[in-house]
């Protein structure tokens, strides 16, 4: 049975060769990096890589798959599952956002291919995209129930359009704002547009929670 130091540094390894892999699918198609490109980039034998991998198409789509795995459970572990969308709502965008930036990489390929999943063989990741997208159809939902969101909004449209606007965040870097202020304004105009009339949003930090306009609700 191996030791925690020779599982430790196993997994290390395999980090390091995901990211060095991630870092040439992300700027090139995949039909041009080669194994001997990423076991290069990764200062590792060609061997290794086939320890690890069975074929580039394996390496490329474990990339996507060990990535999403880590994002969903970072955004459920952030969904607090309580009675309050808004607090729910900041965290969803934060916690994506902010992996989305720490993982660019993945981020580039992940956007390549996101549209083509459900038609793959890679079912494992079609249903790792579905159920995020579940996720943030359940804190529009329960927004609703709550009150805080309109009653006739359209659920699955304005979950497709808030994660649009965390890609479109990401996408733009703009230097208008600092990236803590632009997630506010986002939320600002998210609020704007599906909130109820008395509803805002407090800025701030993620455990913020949200308030009514004074004279306006309890």
């Amino acid at each position: 049975m191996p030791s925690d130091s020779t599982t430790e540094k196993k997994e290390a390894k395999l980090e390091h060769i995901l990211e060095a892999a991630g870092s040439l699918f992300a700027y090139t198609d995949f039909q041009s990096v080669l194994m001997d490109d990423i076991a290069s980039e990764a200062g590792v034998g060609k061997g290794t890589l086939y320890n690890f991998f069975s074929s580039k198409e394996e390496l490329y789509f474990s990339i996507i798959r060990t990535r999403m795995e880590h994002l969903l459970s970072l955004l459920e572990q952030a969904y607090s599952n309580r009675n309050d969308a808004l607090q729910n709502l900041r965290s969803f965008i934060i916690h994506l956002h902010k992996f989305m930036s720490k993982h660019p990489h993945f981020y580039l390929i992940w956007k390549k291919e996101e549209h083509t999943l459900d038609r793959s063989s890679n079912g494992d990741i079609s249903d790792l995209q579905k159920r995020i997208h579940k996720l943030m159809k359940r804190i529009v939902t329960r927004g609703i129930q709550e009150g805080v969101f309109r009653e006739k909004i359209n659920e699955e449209l304005v979950t497709h359009f808030i994660l649009g606007m965390v890609d479109s965040l990401k996408k733009n870097r703009s230097r208008i704002y600092e990236k803590e202020e632009a997630i506010e304004v986002l939320l600002h105009i998210l609020i704007q547009g599906i909130g109820k009339d008395n509803v805002t949003m407090t800025p701030g930090r993620d455990n913020k929670r949200h308030s009514r306009k004074k004279g306006t609700g309890t």
